[in-house]
């Protein structure tokens, strides 16, 4: 049995040179046809925008606190990060909502701590504009007390110590000091010798340490002078930690929670910082502040519940109920509380999950329960958005409680789902939709036609992970042929991106970093068996970059190897945007606005435009280009516009002038993202039917709009009145004829015969064709449009189409 023929991508340059043909430029013969005139192709069709509303709506608690009041209510704090976050007062024994304050603009919250007489001290960001708020819960009152502390943009972390509040920020690593007495703020200035953040913070009797990164760094800092001290800290944290993220004191001991080492997640010292422990604890914020009868709660890499013996040094497991064993692992903060309840007496063990379910483990009785979620759901903060491999677009989510959003493009329904915490990137490989997710640039994917369950469907596919391979986040996504290739970022503190080319059947993959020295890709594109990617010169946060100008490389799939690799643009330091068209051509944009085309075979810019439009994102998040075959241009989100360029020109036309913060290209509309709904940008026409693949004999269009995209037709493809054909990087068999067609757009395709297109009533392109036959173009009511990429023609070349 012989096997069908696969289909093969064809450029008008590889297919010349495959059938022994020249590139002809052509001119009509003595006596021939002069071309008819016709006005010139319409421009694209407008569309009208459509909001299908919110994308995801969810609890997402990152961050909280928990105090018992002076009359004796056991409350925990909860913000709900989304837009706004909310600031939330719960009763940690029967879960009601006691008061709530949303806070705009702000999405995430960034610090909280509880003085002695129940203030409560917070900051939320994004914007980062370093606010510092006070809470008093008898009041029910929400204070600004500054804005813009110590001159940063973060504030990391609270502290407070008997009057003084304490406090470290971003981007300088400082550390400041508050007097809640007379409100006097001094600012000490940069603690860390290096790096962005001051983020552990301890302050206990006047004692106050500071830790940083990156790298790692500990600091004992007096508060009468600010004189700071460096103290040492284990050589494999030295070595490998990004940062010492968190700093707690239980007896004489203090604990520094840092990225994991050897396992290890938090390092035991003493007072003059020997190391005397080491422990596994399963995140941040897992492990309490306060301690019991000498022992602290936290969570082990298991998500069992330990408690530890200061004094001897020594954990022990708690036990847990059945009804807390299952719900532990999305746990984001620990904390011990005296509810004062018959069922919870003296302490219990409180867990806060994303999801805003607090669990509760008595340690004395042993009895525990879940609280359901409260009512403080907001809409979730969009961060990604692309077409799936079942043919619906898909919405990613910014440090979510797990959930994705599904668009249904026949309806506009939009149905939420399970995801990851942060879905960088969306991209459709065959039936499969791949989803890239930070941290550690984990893959997942889901296959089209089976039922959604995070985790079985998405299955995991590929962990790349910061220790193993220094990647982090999975900028961008692109099919490319039998593989997906992926762009990353470093690693919090390090520089230098990967390609990751991987099969998201098996998670068999190759990873090259550093193809361009110290830099990140930061967009992807896929043509003709090559990816191309544009860098940053930008690493992970805390890093500090060594080159100067972003540039654009191509990689081989088949060989597995670097085909070329340079600047493109001169004082631009991200691409953050590539794409290619139905011929095959490259098109990118630059953070300092310029759009241009980068060339495949010379591997260079061969024609550019200052577009004035700048994204300043380090590593051009925010930003996508798609390609519509149906009008052939290009629609894309470009630092929160929406805009449509014209390959052949350069031409930029500005959609949205604001509320584009990610967008992609799926059925010939194109559909957009603003921080927390989805919206289509609804354009006239899409595909009623679409055939890839192999097709066996002749193929008649008759009605609607057929799409052919890399496929083989083994015959002629007729057009009849009325109906519209799209084909690109195909191959017909036989002749291509439409006769009053309402649009005809062939690209990148070879043809074994002659191409006649009469009558049409809409646009006609015919771009990088190779045509075996002659050209006839007769009668169409517009001039047909060679895109800007001429074709090869083998015969002479009649009416509109004349000397083509």
């Amino acid at each position: 049995m012989s096997s069908r023929p696969r289909p093969r991508a064809w450029s008008a340059t590889a297919l010349g040179a495959a059938l022994g043909l020249a590139t002809l430029a052509l001119t009509p013969a003595a006596g021939g046809v002069t071309p008819a005139e016709a006005p010139a192709p319409p421009p694209p069709a407008e569309g009208t925008f459509e909001d299908l509303g919110v994308a995801m709506r969810a609890p997402n608690v990152r961050l909280s606190d928990v105090d018992v009041l002076t009359d004796g209510t056991p409350v925990a704090y909860l913000f709900s990060d989304g837009e706004p976050v909310s600031f939330n007062v719960v009763d940690l024994r029967s879960g009601a909502v006691l008061d709530s304050h949303e806070m705009p603009p702000y999405s995430v919250a960034s610090a909280i701590d509880v003085a002695a007489d129940d203030t409560v001290y917070l900051s939320v960001r994004s914007p980062n504009d370093g606010t510092l708020w006070s809470y008093d819960p008898a009041a029910e009152k929400l204070t600004r007390i500054a804005s813009g502390v110590a001159g940063e943009q973060m504030l990391r972390t609270i502290d407070v110590d008997g009057t003084t509040l304490y406090g470290t920020t971003f981007p300088n690593a400082e550390l400041y000091a508050l007097d809640l007495t007379t409100g006097e703020l001094t600012e000490y200035g940069r603690v860390a010798a290096t790096g962005d953040y001051a983020w552990g913070l301890e302050a206990d009797g006047g004692d106050v340490w500071v830790g940083a990164g990156t790298p790692a760094q500990l600091y004992d800092v007096d508060p009468a002078d600010g004189a700071t001290t460096p103290l040492p800290l284990p050589p494999a944290v030295a070595a490998r930690g990004g940062f010492i993220q968190r700093i707690e004191t239980h007896g004489d001991l203090r604990f520094l929670s840092h990225r994991a080492v050897d396992g290890a997640t938090v390092t035991v010292v003493d007072r003059s910082a020997a190391v005397v422990d080491e422990l596994v604890v399963n995140g941040l914020w897992n492990s309490t502040e306060a301690s019991v009868h000498g022992t602290f709660y936290y969570l082990d890499a298991g998500n069992g519940v330990q408690g530890y013996d200061v004094a001897a040094r020594t954990s022990r497991a708690l036990e847990l109920a059945p009804t807390v064993e299952g719900v532990t692992a999305g746990t984001s903060r620990l904390f011990l509380a005296e509810l004062g309840t018959p069922e919870f007496p003296g302490h219990t063990v409180v867990g806060v999950r994303t999801d805003g379910r607090i669990w509760r483990q008595n340690v004395a009785t042993g009895h525990g329960d879940v609280l359901a979620a409260p009512a403080i759901g907001s809409p979730v903060t969009t961060m990604s958005i692309g077409e799936g491999g079942d043919g619906q677009v898909y919405v990613g989510a910014y440090l979510s409680p797990g959930v994705m959003a599904r668009v249904d493009p026949a309806t506009g329904a939009v149905e939420q789902l399970e995801g990851p915490e942060q879905a960088d990137s969306i991209a459709a490989h065959g039936d499969l939709t791949v989803i890239g997710s930070y941290p550690e640039a984990v893959f997942h994917a889901a296959r089209a036609g089976e039922p959604w369950e995070w985790g079985v469907n998405p299955a995991h596919v590929l962990t790349l992970g910061r220790a193993a391979t220094g990647q982090d986040r999975p900028r961008s996504l692109v099919s490319a042929g039998d593989v997906v290739a992926a762009g990353t970022i470093a690693n919090y503190g390090e520089l230098g991106g990967a390609l990751t080319l991987f099969d998201p059947e098996t998670g068999a993959h190759s990873l090259h970093r550093d193809v361009v020295e110290d830099q990140s890709i930061a967009s992807l594109a896929y043509a003709d068996g090559v990816v191309y990617a544009g860098t940053s010169i930008h690493g992970g946060l805390s890093s500090v970059p060594t080159q100067t100008t972003a540039e654009v490389f191509a990689w081989d799939v088949a060989s597995d190897s670097l085909v070329a690799s340079g600047p493109v643009v001169e004082g631009a330091t991200v691409i953050h945007a590539l794409v290619a068209d139905g011929v095959g051509r490259i098109f990118g944009m630059t953070d300092n606005g310029v759009l241009f085309e980068y060339d495949t075979a010379s591997h260079d810019v061969v024609r550019s435009v200052q577009t004035g439009i700048r994204n300043a994102n380090i590593w051009g998040d925010q930003s996508d280009l798609g390609y519509n075959p149906l009008d052939g241009q290009l629609y894309g989100s470009v630092a929160d516009k929406l805009l449509r360029i014209d390959p052949a020109d350069l031409s930029v036309e500005m959609l949205r002038e604001s509320g584009a913060r990610n967008s992609a290209v799926a059925h010939g509309d194109v559909w957009q993202t603003d921080e927390t709904n989805v919206a289509r940008y609804d354009l006239p026409g899409a595909c009623d039917r679409t055939v890839s693949g192999y097709h066996e004999g002749p193929l008649t269009v008759s009605a609607g709009t057929t799409c052919l995209e890399e496929a083989h037709v083994a015959g002629p493809l007729r057009v009849g009145p009325g109906a519209a054909v799209v084909v690109e990087r195909s191959v017909v068999d036989g002749p291509v004829r439409a006769a009053g067609a309402e649009s005809v757009a062939l690209r990148s395709t070879r043809v074994g015969g002659p191409v006649e297109v009469t009558g049409t009533t809409g646009r006609v392109a015919l771009a990088g064709l190779t045509v075996d036959g002659p050209l006839d173009c007769t009668g169409n009511a517009f001039a047909p449009t060679d895109e800007g990429a001429p074709s090869e023609i083998s015969g002479p070349t009649r009416g509109q189409c004349a000397g083509w």
